[in-house]
């Protein structure tokens, strides 16, 4: 495994063919260790409601003034009603409103794959045992956006995709279950589709999964976008159970996790039920906030986890051991 660092240098080889279990401790102590980027990733996803905020504005200040136009103009209920209405029908109103969703919400994700490409090298450089000169995050920002968007938007796309498939699957289980009810062998209708829901889940959260490696490994080694998609899917088609199970272990223990904050700042919510009201307010924006303090760290580790296991598989680097309590993926930078 050879993790290229933004400056030019690489983060050196590593560990051949890792286990779920080792990945899955090296890429949390990764996580644990620069746990301060998932406070950049916390403020990212805030960054979005706020990125929200012109859109809502136009489209507030707009009814505002159409219903002070029209009660100015003596008009009653049926007359606002009907001003609002031509809100929705003026193709200038809906553009501007558009225009302002969509420049929000692809400022959000250029702040995303930002916040993305300025942490993996951290995490490469801490998966490879912190050998070498510790990358910066704006380094990390400015050299590895360009390798990162198009392996993001073609991430995208392959969710997208596995997600229309499995809704086609849900919906075409749906049409046939009316007319399986007066078929002979209902049982083999019903074994059928739900082997089709069961394929079309697996396709879907496989093409995902491949998805968050080509994002893995060109954020944390550098690769180009074509470079980065082939390998990721060799990478995943060589040990597809493993990449699977990484996935599954982390979105079971963030939900764990958060099921227990909840549980606990409920519980807290109600002790503070007698006192005064605004204290009540505390335990949700404490939910809040943690929450996605948890959500921006689980991805941090999910593609540690990921980018470990598809960088760690190289069958032709010589075999070498790996020590989860020194975190050790390699030794000693090249360049890039």
């Amino acid at each position: 495994m050879r993790l290229a660092a933004p400056e030019g240098g690489l983060y050196g080889p590593g560990v051949h063919r890792p286990t779920v279990g080792q990945v899955l401790g090296a890429g949390f102590s990764a996580a644990a260790g620069e746990i301060w980027v998932a406070g950049l990733g916390m403020a990212v996803a805030f960054a979005r409601g706020l990125l929200a905020l012109p859109a809502m504005a136009f489209l507030t200040a707009l009814s505002w003034l159409t219903v002070v136009g029209a009660v100015g103009r003596g008009g009653g209920l049926d007359e606002i009603a009907l001003s609002l209405a031509h809100i929705g029908g003026s193709t200038r109103a809906r553009s501007i409103l558009a225009g302002l969703w969509l420049a929000g919400l692809l400022l959000w994700g250029a702040l995303r794959l930002t916040w993305v490409a300025g942490a993996m090298p951290l995490l490469a450089w801490r998966l490879a045992g912190r050998r070498g000169e510790r990358p910066t995050f704006a380094s990390g920002a400015a050299w590895r956006f360009h390798r990162v968007l198009p392996v993001a938007v073609a991430a995208l796309v392959l969710g997208l995709g596995g997600q229309l498939m499995l809704l086609a699957g849900v919906v075409g289980a749906v049409a046939i279950a009316g007319p399986a009810q007066l078929s002979s062998s209902p049982g083999v209708v019903a074994f059928v589709t739900a082997g089709a829901l069961i394929a079309a889940t697996v396709i879907a959260t496989s093409l995902s999964v491949l998805g968050d490696v080509a994002v893995a490994r060109a954020s944390m080694a550098g690769e180009g976008p074509g470079v980065a998609l082939t390998r990721a899917a060799r990478s995943f088609l060589a040990r597809p159970a493993a990449f699977l199970t990484v996935v599954l272990v982390v979105w079971l223990a963030t939900t764990l996790a958060f099921g227990s904050l909840q549980g606990f700042l409920g519980a807290l919510a109600g002790t503070l039920r007698g006192g005064p009201r605004a204290l009540l307010v505390f335990p949700e924006m404490a939910l809040a906030v943690v929450g996605a303090l948890l959500a921006s760290a689980a991805e941090m580790w999910r593609l540690s986890a990921v980018g470990a296991l598809a960088l760690g598989d190289q069958p032709e680097r010589e075999p070498r051991r790996m020590s989860l309590r020194t975190e050790s993926f390699g030794s000693l930078p090249p360049s890039q």
